[in-house]
């Protein structure tokens, strides 16, 4: 990490969290709206959720296309491209009539959020190294945990007061922050990889053969599968299921974000004390036990749903930092590519969790506790055999 870091660190740590909390941004302070919306247009709620599947549907192979073009270009353009593409489907939101041209916007939305989500990480991983690498992840982490906490509250508050279109001009407000924040920073890749424009899934090709790669990025991605399958159905449980109102709905989402930001704090502060695996295993046994209590107990009352999902939210802001951190060191260069390829089957993951939540009917609550164990137990367990490779590989090195 060299002195241009050392002096840009204040102006970049805002700036890579708000680039990096895109997807929150995009569809929490919207979730407040969507029974709202059903309403409106007269139609059912699976029907408004194609405008969160489409977003995550749209954004996901987007994912695939900034980071080989910053391997090749830098950092700068494709994410003043996304940025551009996102302004203008948040405006394009804000204007719809129909919920199908809603759906259009919000998949034009995804392809722009797909930029700076993506090139995000890449930027991280040009910049720091090591235990500064962690510290950087954990701190976004906790930066990024705002955003659920205030944007379901904000996008309640919003229908209050005023109307749905004012959350998707807010986004684009936000957006346009970003772009001169982007427009200000140093770029990061200063030694790009010519690609000719023909071979650009060849860098992918190279990442497919790192088995420790592909290996860890499948499994952190599925286990964030009971989290989006959350993040789909809370409007339905809380403001149907439990019958709260859209700002009630928005404090106990809130609530949700704090354990989050709580999980990356405490990452923060135990990462230089204890090793990554246990970490990791405590943070995955916090969401094997929320799990399991979302499976056995009843739900009459709505925080007999958050409090587990509270032990959920903090197991994956416990090990979020860590697990990013893990992937980005199995690659020395094309890290756009990397960092496209994790956030691309972290959100194909996704937008099957949310397809399977969509068909749960009144099972919902149930589906999410059975998701969370099995990434529990899964993680654990695989996890243990591949970290205790890479400590053999470490103590041979030795």
């Amino acid at each position: 990490m060299g002195s241009r870091t050392n002096l840009s660190t204040s102006f970049l740590i805002p700036l890579l969290a708000m680039l990096s909390a895109f997807p929150p941004l995009a569809t929490d302070m919207y979730l407040p709206a969507i029974p709202y919306l059903g309403e409106l247009w007269g139609v059912e709620l699976k029907i408004i959720n194609l405008t969160l599947i489409g977003f995550f549907l749209s954004y996901s192979p987007a994912l695939l296309i900034y980071g080989p073009l910053s391997d090749r270009f830098g950092r700068k353009i494709p994410l003043l491209v996304g940025l551009s593409l996102f302004i203008l489907g948040s405006l394009f939101c804000a204007t719809a009539g129909t919920v199908q041209a809603l759906i259009y916007a919000r998949i034009l939305q995804g392809i722009g959020a797909a930029g700076p989500s993506a090139l995000g990480l890449s930027i991280i991983k040009d910049y720091y190294t090591g235990s500064e690498r962690y510290r950087i992840l954990a701190l976004i982490g906790i930066i990024i945990a705002i955003a659920p906490m205030i944007g379901p509250t904000l996008g309640s508050w919003t229908l209050l007061f005023g109307s749905w279109q004012i959350i998707f001009v807010l986004q684009a407000i936000v957006a346009i922050i970003s772009m001169a924040g982007v427009a200000r920073m140093p770029e990061s890749h200063t030694n790009p990889r010519y690609i000719p424009l023909i071979k650009m899934a060849e860098p992918y090709l190279t990442l497919f053969k790192n088995l420790r790669f592909v290996s860890l990025t499948l499994l952190f991605a599925a286990s964030m599968c009971p989290f989006f399958a959350f993040l789909a159905a809370s409007t339905e449980i809380y403001i149907t299921g439990f019958n709260l109102s859209e700002q009630a709905f928005g404090l106990l989402f809130g609530i949700n974000a704090l354990f989050l930001m709580m999980g990356s704090v405490s990452c923060m502060k135990l990462v230089k004390k204890f090793n990554d695996m246990l970490l990791i295993k405590i943070g995955f046994g916090s969401v094997l036990i929320g799990g399991l209590l979302l499976i056995v107990i009843p739900h009459s009352q709505p925080l007999s749903f958050t409090l587990p999902m509270c032990l959920i939210s903090f197991g994956f802001g416990l090990t979020r930092p860590l697990s990013m951190n893990l992937i980005l060191e199995t690659v020395d260069q094309d890290a756009g590519s990397a960092s496209s390829l994790m956030m691309f089957t972290n959100f194909i993951f996704g937008a099957l969790a949310m397809w399977i939540i969509a068909l749960g009917g009144e099972w919902k609550i149930m589906i999410i506790g059975f998701m969370a164990a099995l990434s529990g137990i899964v993680i654990i367990f695989s996890l243990w055999g591949i970290l205790q490779e890479k400590s053999s590989i470490e103590e041979a090195e030795i």
